[in-house]
């Protein structure tokens, strides 16, 4: 037996102990007239530990009326492998509902309604090897989200947009001086090699 507390308390926390684990316990009283007996020893058997909280998801919206939840992964807790639980409420609901199981830690929800509330949290799950026992953690806190429906720009700005093309597409003043230029120039080389050939001839 090793000691692990001596003074006045009748309260005792021992901390950081291993799960699965089995420990003796005995006590001693203890009087300036010297030690007295050990108690009967109780032998206290540790469980396996849930896995911890895990950090509320994150919500990112995709194209149309969907989202994708992702979140934080825990490592194996002493070789087990770990699963989560993925539930949501809709608007003013109380009651979650489950829509994903399993090892990922991110999930693509579609059919979602425009201007509606959706709470998503998530939870780990220990799938205990040696016992085929699952032990589900505490769920996270809640995140919040709304889809919002993506607007189209209005038909002025559409409008405006077209004209600006239009107008990008002509020339300008510049350009089409430069092109009558080279137009001229081009009959000229035609007309005088028109005249050569006919003078040669």
């Amino acid at each position: 037996f090793i000691p692990i507390y001596r003074g006045p308390s009748h309260t005792y926390k021992v901390q950081r102990l291993t799960e699965s684990t089995g420990y003796s316990f005995r006590i001693q009283a203890l009087s300036d007239a010297g030690e007295g007996p050990f108690s009967e020893v109780h032998v206290f058997n540790t469980t396996k530990l849930v896995p911890p909280v895990v950090k509320a998801p994150r919500v990112a919206q995709l194209e149309g009326t969907a989202c994708e939840v992702t979140w934080e992964g825990l490592p194996p807790m002493r070789g087990d492998p770990m699963s989560y639980i993925l539930q949501v409420t809709v608007g003013r609901e109380l009651d979650y509902k489950q829509v994903y199981k399993g090892e990922d830690t991110t999930f693509q929800i579609s059919g979602l309604q425009t201007n509606t509330d959706y709470r998503f949290r998530v939870c780990a799950c220990r799938r205990c090897q040696d016992v085929s026992q699952e032990l589900t953690g505490p769920f996270s806190s809640s995140a919040i989200f709304t889809l919002r429906r993506k607007e189209s720009p209005p038909a002025s700005e559409l409008r405006g947009a077209e004209m600006a093309k239009m107008r990008s597409a002509m020339p300008s003043d510049e350009q089409f001086a430069a092109l009558i230029l080279a137009g001229f120039a081009s009959l000229s080389i035609f007309i005088a090699f028109v005249l050569q050939y006919f003078i040669m001839k």
